[in-house]
């Protein structure tokens, strides 16, 4: 399968802005969340698609 970066709207963005800013006071540490979804040339084939 191939990823693309997902397409967020702002209220969603924000929400991951702020799990990722929750998260890094929880674990001391500098991460970053990234959002994938699949892309569309992907989409219709593997197991997801064989409704498995």
């Amino acid at each position: 399968m191939n990823y693309k970066p997902a397409e967020l709207d702002g209220q969603q963005l924000a929400q991951l802005q702020q799990f990722e800013t929750e998260l890094r006071e929880q674990i001391s540490s500098n991460i970053v969340l990234v959002a994938y979804q699949i892309s569309a040339e992907s989409e219709g084939t593997g197991a997801a698609a064989a409704g498995k």
